[in-house]
């Protein structure tokens, strides 16, 4: 319904649509009159009139031949005398000639310089009801009659013939006419000579556009008021478009919406929407409120504006397949016509709908082993492996790529390890960053999740590190991977659906260390009798003590090492002995050998071990 007072809560309901979903700029069916009672333009001046063409009153046509411009109010555009197409009289208030508008500042006289029909063209849809108001008066005489005819496209769909002197208004003839079928008509006393008529009826004529006019009736070049036209046509609406797509954890989701043309009276209407089936379910896919997904729509004019549907995605932390919900909008004829609102007239309405939900949970995984020397001595080296996986199967619902992940990796470099190099390869898909590098790896992966139940892409690194010289305590190696919005980590997963078990947010992070051995020996050698020298060609002998006093750790491995002098030789094998817990070979070396090597020697802490050595000197040997 449109009148000056409606036209207002309309623009404050185009407000509130406009904040919900902006106007399509496809809309092609016309479902809303404007400018029903005449007050643009606004007319310059006070108790005058004007006769302006007819391109200049927003909304309205008319059949009026042409003529000349001419009047006592002003408009920009508008001279006097030129030759105009289409004429249209206004009169503006408060009182021109002694008849105040109905309504508002301004209102029509029908009868310019002839009698003429003043016209909009809007979309009907066979079947509809249609309830209509209008203010008329007459000009010229309190006992004969101004007469006027409301009809559709022609007097052959008459709704209304309306006759009004300047006092009173008379009883309106409401007849059926061709495809009009009559529900009510009445007529009430408007004041200052105005008669306000109403009534309703069914449109049983063809789906499409129509013209709504009003037409004088004789009366020569004066007469037929016209003010405070009302209509009130339910408005279109439909879902568009039919398929939607949104994800769990969306932050804005992608919901199936009401597309709406027309105008909705004050109090607003309620679309009736159900949920009709789909593998979603109500509850632990979604929320709904009592078991339907109703939409409100407040008072206002649209222009085709959109409305989601009141349903909530539930982010349930659940590996899933992509799911469905299917939606309908039931019929209700009392608050707006099921039709579609791009093309007046179409058989097809899209009163059903489709919201595909994609899944945003995944299980990534991070494994980590220290794949070199766990226990190398202080600056020595060690190597760790460490793989990044997208431990989840993908959908076979479409969208197939719901559980591809771009994960953020890290490995940060601990105190007392360098990260000399290290190297990455992709496998199922995955994809590094970067081939190769030194120092921490931080960045993305990419990684597709795995087709047939399985798991999905992997990325791999080697790293090469570095002990420090004085390094002897242990060192933990962590490494972590993190999902990015909008996944997220899913910690089960869903009955029917195979992929992986999930490890939930457990198996995001994984870590190797590595143990350096360190300990402080010692080594000492003496003679017996503490002689200091020898005569050439004599034999002696010395005792080599090495001990590991203090640790902190034990050192298995060890080598003894003694270098001799030139011209002294070993008489026959060394023999060794540990203590503490001490361990060398028993015996070695051979006569005639010019040095003392022992090779695996264990010495844990506090233990030693003594190697007795026996020499010859040869005549011409230095002193040892």
């Amino acid at each position: 319904m449109l009148d000056h007072a409606t036209r207002r809560l309309g623009a404050l309901g185009l407000a509130v649509a406009a904040a919900v979903f902006a106007p399509d700029a496809s809309a092609q069916v016309q479902r809303t009159f404007v400018n029903l009672g005449f007050e643009q333009p606004a007319l310059t001046g006070s108790n005058c009139f004007l006769i302006l063409p007819v391109g200049l009153v927003p909304g309205w046509a008319t059949d009026h031949p042409s003529n000349l411009a001419t009047g006592s109010c002003s408009l920009a555009g508008v001279t006097n005398g030129a030759s105009i197409n289409g004429p249209v009289e206004i009169w503006r208030g408060p009182a021109f000639s002694s008849v105040p508008p109905r309504a508002g500042d301004q209102h029509a006289e029908l009868n310019a310089y002839t009698p003429s029909r003043l016209s909009q063209t809007i979309c009907l849809t066979n079947g509809e009801r249609v309830d209509w108001r209008l203010s008329h008066r007459g000009r010229n005489s309190n006992i004969t009659p101004d007469v006027m005819n409301f009809n559709i496209d022609s007097t052959a769909n008459t709704v209304a013939v309306l006759s009004s002197t300047t006092v009173a208004g008379g009883i309106p003839v409401c007849v059926d006419s061709g495809n009009v079928d009559n529900i009510s008509c009445t007529v009430a006393a408007g004041g200052n000579g105005w008669a306000d008529y109403s009534g309703s009826f069914n449109w049983n004529g063809t789906s499409g556009n129509h013209n709504f006019g009003f037409q004088a009736v004789g009366g020569g070049a004066a007469g037929n008021f016209l003010d405070d036209i009302q209509v009130t046509l339910r408005p279109y609406l439909e879902f568009d478009p039919v398929s939607y797509t949104t994800r769990e954890a969306q932050a804005v989701p992608s919901l199936p919406t009401i597309r709406i043309t027309g105008t909705v009276p004050a109090g607003g209407i309620t679309v009736l929407v159900n949920v009709t089936g789909g593998t979603a379910t109500a509850g632990g896919d979604y929320l709904i409120n009592g078991g339907n997904v109703n939409v409100t729509i407040p008072a206002g004019t649209y222009d085709d504006n959109r409305f989601p549907i009141p349903i909530t995605i539930i982010d349930d932390g659940v590996i899933e397949n992509n799911e469905t919900v299917l939606v309908q909008v039931l019929p209700n004829a009392a608050a707006y016509t099921l039709a579609s609102t791009t093309s007046c007239g179409s058989a097809t309405v899209q009163n059903t709908a489709t919201l595909t939900i994609l899944d945003n949970d995944v299980d990534l995984r991070t494994t980590k082993t220290n794949s070199g020397n766990a226990t190398p001595p202080a600056g020595g080296t060690t190597q760790f492996t460490v793989a990044y996986t997208n431990n989840t199967a993908k959908p076979t619902v479409g969208d197939t790529t719901a559980h591809d992940a771009i994960a953020t990796i890290t490995d940060a470099v601990p105190a007392g390890l360098t990260f000399t190099s290290w190297t990455c390869a992709g496998s199922n898909g995955g994809v590094c960053s970067a081939a190769s590098g030194s120092g921490a790896i931080s960045g993305s992966a990419t990684l597709p999740a795995g087709t047939g139940g399985v798991a999905g892409g992997t990325v791999t690194y080697t790293i090469n590190a570095t002990l420090g010289a004085a390094q002897c305590a242990v060192i933990t190696n962590n490494a972590s991977i993190a999902t990015n919005a909008p996944l997220g980590e899913g910690v089960a997963a869903q009955a029917g659906f195979t992929t992986p078990v999930p490890g939930g947010s457990a198996n995001n992070s994984a870590s190797a260390t590595v143990d350096p051995m360190c300990a402080d020996l010692t080594i000492t050698k003496t003679q017996p009798g503490n002689v200091t020298t020898y005569t050439p060609g004599d034999i002696a002998t010395y005792t080599i003590q090495a001990c590991n006093p203090t640790g902190p750790d034990g050192a298995n491995g060890a080598t003894i090492s003694d270098p001799l002098p030139s011209g002294v030789t070993l008489t026959g094998p060394w023999a060794c002995v540990g203590s503490g817990g001490g361990s060398c070979p028993a015996t070695g070396g051979n006569l005639g050998d010019t040095s003392v090597a022992i090779a695996g020697v264990n010495l844990p802490v506090n233990a030693c071990v003594d190697v007795t050595v026996n020499v010859r000197f040869s005549p011409n040997a230095n002193a040892y």
